[in-house]
């Protein structure tokens, strides 16, 4: 039974290998086959497997890579199987021009694979070696439409992924040298221990949290996110929603309450020293979003702001706070990949790119344009949308541990995400030409249908919550 854990992880590799060699004409149906397919596999193991652990490799003690699904890998697990669907159907029409095809859907699948490795990993180690694998596996995506700049953007992307790595392995050493395991367990592995010197795991703390935080976009370490987006849209909506940043944060999140423990890291003080990074990057992100005119980097600095947000929920160490950072990773990556969907779409069919290019284009694509305002409005947080439900749990969070600051931090924000996506709404709505005068041009069924199910899903999440807060309550009655 616990062999099945192994299936969505290779099944989407497989499948990248076998497009990489077939006919180009068997490409699409092979990715869309693949998607559902892998959907399924996700789902079996997620109801199937009950705390089976299956090893994978074991050299020593610190050279033991294992899988272990628990509560909080299933529910990563099954939002990056259920987004890849979506992006399966949206690359199809967006890629159905560009060239090296088959080199990019075989590294759109493997990604696959290996973010759902990140997500069913037993271990830190485990964790780390296929986090720095998605790495190398996304590299080729981001480089794809093989440009100089997009050859010296790669070399960038390379560099800060490779400088957090090196953090997390000397944070690895010290925290192995010390406990002799690198185990998941809730509340952490480090509280057994006796006469803890507070500075040693500061540092290991800091190391561990700068060093995730790279791939999570952490301010002042995210200027590689902004430069990525030379990548095709599908492979920017995957950066930001599901697989890179994302994985991150799940990393964040594992280290900060199933390796070290939050008890010990407030003990030590470490979180007030993240908390501060983490605020910067919520304000600085809204800040450089808010000055830049092309969409897509307006979009890439608003994901840094976002998952800052993410973050917060981190560091407060509040049950009610835990819960909203889980939610708002969920519906950050619902809301985000729509919104690039419908930026890419305006791309790919209107050949448009800036700002003051878009005037009047919500009367060209009424439909597309109305599915960004409805995810902005949830981006912005204004109930009853999903972004408001995550929010408010985090405002809570903070309240319950008397820090004011957070649910301050979080309508100023507020109020700066509406500054820099308002201003597309109206200029794509309430400028340019007459209606009567335009005539109205939407993207292709594989672009459109994808934008509207998942603007659906935004609105429904927001009204219907609980059964996500329910699932998330289960995984943080373990830890507080």
């Amino acid at each position: 039974m616990k062999l099945l854990i192994l299936t969505p992880i290779i099944f989407p590799i497989l499948s990248g290998i076998y497009i990489r060699f077939s006919d180009e004409k068997k490409i699409n149906k092979t990715l869309i086959a693949s998607a559902f397919i892998n959907f399924f596999l996700t789902l079996i193991c997620v109801f199937l497997i009950k705390d089976e652990k299956l090893t994978i490799l074991r050299f020593s003690e610190i050279i033991n890579l294992y899988f272990l699904p628990d509560i909080l890998g299933k529910i990563f697990a099954v939002l990056v199987s259920t987004l890849w669907i979506f992006t399966t159907f949206y690359s199809i029409d967006y890629m159905s021009h560009e060239k090296k095809l088959r080199s990019y859907s075989m590294f759109f699948m493997m990604t696959q694979g290996i973010t759902l490795s990140i997500a069913f990993s037993g271990n830190l180690i485990t964790l780390y070696l296929f986090y720095e694998l998605l790495t190398l596996v996304t590299f080729p995506l981001v480089i794809q439409t093989g440009t100089d700049r997009a050859l010296q953007i790669g070399k960038k992307y390379i560099i800060y992924s490779f400088v957090g790595a090196t953090f997390v392995l000397f944070g690895l050493i010290l925290l192995y040298s010390q406990t002799g395991t690198l185990d998941f367990k809730p509340g952490g592995i480090v509280g057994n221990i006796k006469n803890i010197d507070a500075s040693y795991y500061l540092m290991v703390y800091l190391l561990l949290f700068v060093g995730l935080g790279v791939k999570a976009a952490l301010v002042p370490f995210h200027a590689w996110l902004p430069a990525a987006m030379v990548a095709p849209t599908p492979v920017s909506a995957l950066l930001h929603a599901v697989a890179v940043v994302k994985s991150g944060i799940f990393s964040l999140m594992r280290m900060t309450y199933y390796v070290l423990g939050w008890e010990l890291i407030e003990n030590i003080g470490g979180n007030r020293y993240t908390q501060i990074l983490v605020l910067v990057s919520i304000l600085m992100g809204s800040f450089l979003a808010m000055g830049r005119k092309n969409l897509k980097k307006r979009l890439a600095y608003s994901t840094i702001s976002q998952l800052g947000y993410i973050m917060l929920g981190l560091v407060v160490f509040d049950e009610s706070s835990f819960t909203g950072g889980i939610l708002h990773m969920l519906f950050h990556a619902t809301t985000k990949i729509t919104l690039f969907f419908c930026v890419g779409a305006i791309m790919h069919y209107e050949n448009k790119t800036e700002l003051e290019e878009i005037q009047g284009i919500g009367k060209r694509m009424p439909v597309t344009m109305t599915c960004f305002a409805i995810s902005s409005i949830c981006l912005i947080g204004i109930p009853p949308t999903n972004g408001f439900v995550s929010k408010w749990h985090l405002a809570i969070g903070g309240l319950e541990r008397g820090n004011f600051i957070v649910p301050v931090m979080l309508l100023l924000s507020a109020l700066l995400t509406a500054g820099y996506l308002i201003p597309i709404i109206s200029s794509a709505f309430f400028r340019g030409a007459p209606s009567a005068e335009i005539e109205i041009k939407e993207p292709g069924n594989f672009m459109l249908v994808p934008i509207v199910i998942l603007t659906a899903i935004n609105v429904i999440a927001g009204i219907m919550p609980n059964l996500l807060i329910n699932i998330i309550d289960q995984a943080s009655k373990l830890l507080f």
